[in-house]
């Protein structure tokens, strides 16, 4: 039942009825829909059908977190297990005593929740390095005592600098200002040529996208898919494809509209010719 409700969320993801990475409430009707005409004896509604992804999605969190990006490691998809020498879990299992768990299990359906939660966990592991990034920044900020530019402000606003010139001041401490302000008139100087140089590179770049642009439209209109997406899946099912199959060959012909225009151009009498031509454009 977990298998169904899961493809079942693929199913709506490849249609378009996730937004944002969140599902719209068409698509959990849809679920709901299709997970109850699989098990006719099941009283499902969209709250239950949320709640149950909720906590497969955790699940699935927990163990994608540990593998990812691990060397040593390979996906088994025939056993949808992950593959490791006996030292190399040894190692995992120490760093991450819960790994243990799926030393010896399979994990169910992982392909497909990589499809719909592998991106979501890639986008917040970006973002907690740049929230390290920000707070790195910040202590190295408050850690120098250059003088900023809100800082010059308040000096010119309280009359103890002038960057527009100044006289030589009669004592020590006239001095000592007349030696910051020429500093500060300096560092004002180089930070104004700094966002100058930024600005005129900025530029030079916007011009040479806005000639580009025409040639980037061209290759965008030649790669339209001849069918729409649904029209794809439509096709892909007549295939008689198992699951894995199914979904593969769906990201490849979205990606790749050429391929889709020459299976199209297989009679499609011959459904075989077709199944056969496909795996052949995957390989």
């Amino acid at each position: 039942m977990d298998r169904a409700l899961i493809n079942a969320f693929v199913h709506q993801q490849y249609i378009g009825n996730r937004v944002n990475g969140s599902f719209t409430s068409k698509a959990l009707e849809n679920v709901v829909k299709e997970v109850s005409e699989k098990f006719p004896g099941e009283k499902l509604d969209k709250e239950k059908v949320k709640n149950r992804i909720k906590y497969i999605k955790k699940g699935f969190a927990a163990c994608y977190d540990i593998f990812k990006n691990l060397s040593g490691f390979n996906w088994d998809e025939e056993l949808s297990m992950w593959r490791a020498e006996p030292d190399v879990w040894d190692d995992l299992v120490k760093k991450h005593p819960q790994a243990a768990a799926w030393r010896n299990k399979p994990i169910p359906n992982h392909h497909n929740l990589c499809l719909l939660y592998g991106a979501d966990r890639a986008t917040l592991e970006e973002a907690e390095t740049a929230t390290e990034m920000r707070e790195r920044i910040r202590s190295e900020q408050e850690e120098s005592r250059a003088t900023t530019i809100e800082e010059i402000d308040h000096m010119v606003l309280n009359d103890e600098v002038r960057l527009e010139g100044y006289d030589t001041p009669p004592n020590a401490e006239g001095r000592k200002r007349a030696k910051r302000k020429a500093t500060l008139v300096e560092e004002v100087a180089s930070v104004k040529k700094s966002f100058q140089s930024a600005a005129d590179a900025i530029a030079k770049a916007a011009a040479e996208m806005v000639k580009i642009q025409p040639a980037s439209d061209t290759v965008t209109s030649q790669e339209k898919s001849p069918i729409s997406k649904s029209e794809i899946w439509k096709l892909l099912k007549e295939l008689n494809l198992n699951a894995v199959q199914l979904h593969k060959a769906y990201i490849f012909l979205i990606k790749n509209p050429e391929m889709l225009d020459g299976i199209l151009s297989c009679p499609s009498s011959d459904l075989s010719e077709r199944r056969d031509l496909l795996f052949e454009m995957m390989k």
